[in-house]
């Protein structure tokens, strides 16, 4: 079970993002380490954050005016129905299936940073050296952070 690096390499250079992503990548983590009498619910606890993650994400996108946000923001929407069948597959007992799901899910995780928010998290930035804006954050953490 890989835990996704957080090392300056995959850094987004945003404190508050790679906090953010560096939670769901322990849950994920969670998610591949658990026994099948608590992969439900760590899935669930997933799932939960990463709703909640990526309507933070479509906050800062929508503030900041940030171009792609309606791609960004549909590989969202995407993501959170795979997941929402994989909760559905967990309460019927198809573990195999969800450890899959988790896999591939570590994947997109890793790409979509690269690909999606490492973009955004430059456009925050640039942002934040001009006017600025207001960002919310995902539970947890500090209600607002400007980005």
């Amino acid at each position: 079970m890989a835990v996704l690096d957080r090392s300056d390499a995959t850094s987004l250079g945003l404190p508050f993002m790679d906090q953010a992503r560096g939670r769901f990548a322990r849950l994920l983590a969670q998610v591949e380490a658990a026994g099948n009498a608590a992969l439900p619910e760590a899935w669930r606890d997933l799932l939960a954050y990463a709703a909640e993650l990526f309507a933070c994400e479509d906050i800062w996108m929508r503030a900041s005016g940030f171009a792609a946000r309606r791609d960004h923001a549909a590989q969202h929407r995407v993501v959170l129905e795979v997941m929402r069948e994989g909760a559905v597959h967990a309460a019927e007992g198809r573990l195999a299936q969800l450890r899959e799901m988790a896999c591939q899910l570590r994947a997109w995780h890793e790409a979509h940073g690269r690909t999606m928010d490492a973009p955004l998290a430059r456009h925050l930035r640039m942002r934040r050296a001009g006017r600025g804006s207001v960002a919310a954050r995902p539970r947890g953490s500090q209600a607002v952070q400007r980005a």
